[in-house]
């Protein structure tokens, strides 16, 4: 698939151009240079010094003014990515938001408008172990602006190293900033990486500095020769779960299977909406695997004690027309989530309808039942990201929402729930319920 980056030129927009890249062709480079220094949508510093970047790596680059006026903002982000998509033949965007729902729900809307793909391959990572990984695979990064308490006029310029990262592991359990500011309390610039034919190196620079706030202002730099050998990627640790050891790899302890629902097996999606589950149960000590929705086998139920089917991006319903893949369910009693397009099968399987309904970013839900999964009835916040919803099936008992609109939903006599919202974006507190069912 063709894919456009939006790119700033710090570590995020570099490190999810080079996933992207693993298995799909990026095709271009979109920088967008805010007239507003405090712009919400947009990276400032040094965005203009992308093109350096773009050459060291081999990519086209687009460049596209914006006024940088909140909101307003973001025709200018529809037009450079509408632009792109007609002299560059871009299928998707490219995003390295990690846990900004603000930006991440438009720019998922710009794409739905769009009819493009959006893929968002850090989402939800660990911040800390994402800093250290790109050390690890050869990254070499500045921090080229500040802008929170109690960061000083030292941290501009300066390189990321690991005595940084463990002064800002530091500082987000002292003052919880985002260590790799997500926040907006810093921005980076990328001198180097696996990706760059050549380094940057720069010949000038200066700095401006008040009040918790700075910036490091590139004003000369070259591309120069690359000495040693790059380093290649690392591939993430996986369980060698397909294959004939696939018995020894079970814990004795609770293991828990997480079924990708995406169009394809190890697609750049997987990144999103399944890695993110996968983490945040293996860090309450459960043990999980995961599987393609094509690849599960009978042996595969029996040696799992919990199922979560994960969720898709919003061009993706590929699952809806292989429900055949799904007849399992019916016959699995012991406990079963569904998020999302998880969710959407469940209610197929059962006798429900997939039917459209369009939502995302944060949404107020109404938990309407007590239940083990979202306790009693109240109000919470939800993240949302889909085009399409899940029927109340006969048999099953609304948990939030309404009838006609149900956002969550379990069946009345097996432990098999389903949510249309994203649980581990907000509400981690639901897989760790689940898990501990």
């Amino acid at each position: 698939m063709k894919l456009g980056v939006l790119f700033s030129g710090g570590k995020d927009s570099v490190f999810a151009c080079r996933r992207a890249m693993e298995k799909n062709q990026v095709a271009c480079l979109i920088t967008m240079v805010s007239k507003n220094p405090d712009s919400y949508m947009f990276h400032t510093p040094n965005v203009r010094r992308t093109d350096l970047q773009a050459k060291a790596m081999g990519i086209p680059l687009l460049t596209w003014p914006t006024c940088g006026i909140k909101e307003t903002e973001l025709a200018d982000l529809a037009a450079a990515i509408a632009a792109a998509r007609e002299i560059y033949g871009i299928k998707g965007i490219v995003t390295g938001a990690i846990e900004s729902v603000y930006q991440a729900a438009r720019v998922q809307r710009i794409c739905r408008d769009l009819d493009l793909w959006c893929f968002n391959p850090l989402w939800q990572t660990n911040q800390i172990d994402y800093l250290r990984r790109l050390l690890k695979e050869g990254f070499s990064i500045i921090i080229s602006g500040i802008y929170a308490y109690p960061f000083d006029a030292s941290w501009l310029g300066a390189e990321l190293t690991e005595e940084r990262i463990q002064r800002l592991e530091w500082l987000q359990q002292k003052y919880r900033i985002n260590p790799s500011g997500e926040g907006g309390e810093l921005e980076t610039y990328v001198l180097d990486g696996p990706l760059f034919q050549k380094r940057i190196e720069i010949m000038k620079a200066s700095q401006s500095y008040a009040n918790y706030r700075g910036q490091f202002v590139i004003e000369e730099m070259q591309l120069v020769g690359k000495t040693g050998k790059a380093i290649g990627p690392e591939m993430d640790r996986k369980i060698p779960y397909e294959g004939q050891n696939r018995t020894e790899m079970m814990h004795k302890s609770l293991c828990i299977l997480l079924v990708d629902l995406c169009f394809e097996k190890d697609s750049l999606s997987q990144y999103e909406f399944v890695h993110p589950i996968r983490d945040t149960l293996q860090k309450l000590g459960y043990l999980c695997n995961i599987l393609h929705y094509t690849k599960v086998k009978p042996q595969d139920l029996a040696n799992h004690d919990k199922i979560i089917l994960c969720g898709t991006g919003l061009l993706d319903n590929v699952y809806a027309g292989h429900l055949e893949f799904f007849s399992w369910i019916k016959d699995f009693k012991k406990p079963i989530l569904g998020i999302c397009a998880g969710m959407q099968v469940i209610s197929a399987v059962y006798g429900g309808s997939i039917v459209p309904n369009q939502a995302i970013g944060l949404e107020e839900i109404e938990v309407v039942g007590g239940s083990s999964l979202l306790g009693e009835p109240r109000q919470i916040e939800g993240y949302h990201l889909h085009n399409y919803a899940g029927t109340l099936p006969e048999g099953f008992l609304p948990l939030a929402g309404r009838i006609d609109a149900v956002e969550a939903f379990r069946h009345a006599a097996h432990p098999t729930y389903g949510v249309i919202f994203h649980p581990e974006v907000r509400n981690r507190w639901i897989l760790e319920r689940f898990a501990n069912l």
